[in-house]
């Protein structure tokens, strides 16, 4: 029988590998696992929620914490709630399933707390009740499916299991993929087995097909496939497509990745119908290419605009620098409220749609640069796309030099970025808006994001290039700029970004992003 853990315990027994304890949850950890305290000594409990007493066997010991999976709950929380997902006990994907949306909502907002007083250094936190974005459920925008071999070496097309990240099991109804997303991954496992196209095997570097990803509209209701393979066979990939195009009338267009055995991409084609499909955001049609950027919660969308824009007040008179703008969902709504918009892209595909996405919308005020230079050059985006900002009405001068909005997706990232470089203040009465409790993902990752509003002084841009209007060297101070950083492994690399555009531009504007979204295939 296990015995309670404590600080004596610990002194005498240190904890193994192996061993079992009874442990006091206290709190709740990213990525959906408990938290409990031995003596200072953290203790990550999978499965364990805060307030439970769970019997718990250690599986791996660290330096400074241990991790530990929960064998038996012996008093639950009052928050625990049956898993939806019959398959939430092994896939790799969803998080707090078994924790209700209003604990959820509170564990957000106090994780988001927690960052910015311990990373950031800051004292008072002001909070926002949660927000919902509409639907815990059916709410993927995109979604991905690898082909590969199961626990029985069988090939399957499906996600990677929770403990075993290296082995997927077979889907048969996945509880966040929106309609017909599965009933058409059964439609491709089913048709790739009968039709004898083989899953790619990476220790062989064999076979042909690797991955599935689908990218479902909520508005319109289309449907884009893109398959990712490796060389050859295109013949019976483009039967297998049309064959699909005519199952699943909502499907607009299957696009194909050839990869080569490196997992480079050599090559992209449309097998069949077109490379991108339509969404429909509060009366804007927004093309989306494969492989394009959009927000992941489809129901969130709309009300994230408006928040982020809102809180941003963008005003007449005013120049817009948005970097990683993807395909314009922001960019749309800025130009309508400001004089221009300098929308900066590294992806060819995602600017040749924010182009026509504001053509459409009939906004002549847009210009979408950079694509071609890549996602990981902010500095030089920051750079080349300022020059492009003509100076305010009657020149000189546009209001209080500022750059307005900083979007990051890492939450401790966030909160770095945030603490660095000095004092921060409140903006306006904005205050800290998690969003939104979610059954099924927890509170990891992105999906429905919007946040905290702060920022500090500092001096204006100068521009050496000259503007429209020939003026060299000009003291621009321009208080529309908004700023996106795509999502980010590395605290630093976000902070080194954040301080390189502080340099050029004025007001740094933090905007937090809490969510329910994340990588479902990985199961990160």
């Amino acid at each position: 029988m296990p015995e309670p853990a404590s600080g004596t315990d610990r002194a005498a027994r240190p904890l193994e590998a192996g061993s079992e304890r009874i442990l006091e949850i206290t709190d709740l950890a990213f990525g959906g696992r408990g938290v409990a305290r031995l003596d200072g000594f953290v203790i990550f409990v999978a499965g364990a929620l805060p307030g439970e007493s769970v019997r718990a066997r250690v599986e791996r010991v660290r330096a400074g914490f241990a991790e530990a999976s929960c064998l038996q709950v012996l008093r639950p929380s009052p928050d625990r709630v049956e898993p939806r997902c019959p398959h939430y006990a092994i896939c790799g994907g969803c998080d707090l399933q078994h924790l209700g949306e209003a604990a959820q909502a509170r564990a957000k907002g106090e994780q988001v707390r927690a960052l910015l007083q311990r990373l950031a250094g800051l004292r008072e936190v002001p909070l926002h009740e949660t927000l919902r974005a509409g639907e815990a459920w059916s709410y993927r925008f995109r979604m991905e499916f690898d082909w590969g071999r199961d626990e029985a070496g069988k090939t399957v097309l499906g996600l990677h299991r929770r403990a075993r990240p290296g082995v997927l099991f077979a889907v048969e109804q996945c509880q966040v993929l929106p309609e017909p997303g599965n009933e058409l991954i059964a439609f491709l496992a089913r048709e790739a087995q009968a039709r004898g196209l083989a899953a790619w095997d990476g220790r062989l570097r064999h076979g042909l097909l690797r991955r599935a990803a689908m990218q479902l509209a909520r508005g319109s209701g289309e449907v884009l496939l893109t398959l990712e393979t490796a060389r050859g066979h295109t013949g019976p990939l483009q039967a297998l497509a049309r064959d699909l195009l005519r199952r699943f009338p909502r499907c607009v267009g299957v696009v194909r990745r050839e990869l080569d055995k490196a997992g480079h991409l050599v090559e992209e084609s449309i097998l069949a119908g077109r490379d991108h499909l339509f969404e429909e955001v509060e009366g804007d049609r927004l093309a989306v290419s494969a492989g394009s950027f959009f927000q992941p919660n489809r129901h969130g969308v709309g009300p994230l605009r408006r928040l982020a824009v809102g809180a941003l007040g963008p005003r007449p008179e005013e120049s817009i620098l948005e970097l990683y703008a993807g395909v314009g969902l922001f960019t749309l709504e800025l130009a309508r409220r400001a004089r221009e918009v300098t929308a900066v892209e590294g992806s060819r595909a995602a600017a040749f749609a924010a182009r026509s996405n504001a053509a459409r919308a009939g906004l002549g005020n847009v210009t979408v640069a950079g694509e071609g230079m890549g996602r990981s050059s902010p500095r030089s985006a920051a750079r080349r796309a300022a020059g492009r900002i003509r100076p305010g009405a009657g020149g000189g001068r546009a209001g209080k030099a500022g750059l307005r909005l900083l979007r990051s997706r890492d939450p401790v990232a966030r909160s770095q970025d945030s603490g660095r470089g000095g004092s921060i203040r409140g903006r306006r009465g904005h205050a800290m808006r998690p969003l939104p409790p979610d059954p099924s993902r927890g509170v990891r990752g992105v999906a429905v994001e919007e946040g905290v509003m702060l920022a500090r002084g500092a001096p204006g841009l100068r521009r050496a290039a000259p503007d429209a209007h020939g003026a060299r060297g000009e003291q621009a101070e321009q208080r529309g700029v908004a700023l996106e950083l795509p999502e980010p492994r590395q605290v630093g690399d976000v902070a080194q970004r954040a301080r390189a555009v502080h340099q050029r531009v004025g007001l740094l504007v933090v905007a937090l992003e809490v969510g329910t979204g994340g990588d479902l295939r990985r199961g990160q």
